[in-house]
């Protein structure tokens, strides 16, 4: 066969560390929620799937019809939003009436967030169907597998990093908040892109994009304070 095994090995990395940084991020950003096995697993091998599967029906769709994109993208971007919408919505109201989530709710959330965080992934596949003219077919399909594999070993890689630091890190209350701040940031950021990309077609830099979840998320963060504030008070009255 003749057919150069070090760029297919290459290109499958690059586009897989393309794919999975924002899987690192988000695992990063989610690792005190992930920090049973049970959660943990389900993370992992959840975005690993979708990282997997979601370029090969990218690639697919651009293989037979292209005509199908733009009628989708409104609505898979919708749902990305409504699924970290949702999931933002649980977090906050949790901040301002504290009680224990049960592992059950968590594993919703962290399935929803799942999807929400892996939609980027589906449109790699049309940019894969242009870098792989004159790949033998079955080495496309593997190729999709190696994005996969190493999409898992980011997460891995990002969570065990991330659950490290936060042991060899003393929290106050200020640096709770700050970290749950920047960890619902980043989170909006992935919902706020997929709403202005896909959906209302806005095209603006990402550094915009996560600029204005930060704001949002202070603003949000902000009046659960004052709610769990208040709350406190009144049981305090009572």
């Amino acid at each position: 066969m003749d057919f150069p095994l070090f760029d297919f090995v290459l290109a499958s990395l690059l586009m897989g560390l393309g794919i999975g940084l924002d899987v690192a991020v988000a695992t990063a950003a989610r690792a005190k929620q992930l920090s049973t096995i049970r959660l943990a697993t389900v993370w992992i091998v959840g975005v690993s799937i979708t990282h997997t599967v979601f370029p090969m029906f990218g690639y697919l769709l651009t293989y037979f019809s292209l005509q199908m994109q733009p009628a989708i993208e409104p609505i898979i971007g919708f749902l990305a939003f409504t699924c970290i919408f949702y999931y933002l919505k649980s977090e906050l109201t949790e901040l301002a009436q504290p009680k224990k989530q049960g592992e059950e709710k968590q594993l919703m959330l962290t399935l929803g967030l799942i999807l929400a965080v892996s939609w980027d992934a589906l449109w790699s596949g049309p940019a894969k169907s242009a870098q792989v003219i004159g790949w033998p077919e079955f080495l496309v399909w593997i190729s999709f597998l190696l994005v996969g594999i190493f999409v898992s070993v980011l997460a891995i890689a990002s969570l065990s990093f991330a659950l490290r630091a936060q042991r060899s890190i003393k929290e106050s209350r200020m640096s709770t908040w700050l970290s749950l701040w920047v960890q619902y940031s980043v989170i909006g950021y992935f919902g706020l892109l997929a709403l202005l990309r896909y959906t209302l077609n806005i095209n603006i830099y990402w550094w915009q994009v996560l600029i204005m979840a930060a704001l949002l998320i202070a603003i949000m963060m902000s009046l659960s304070i004052v709610k769990a504030t208040n709350n406190q008070v009144s049981r305090i009255a009572d």
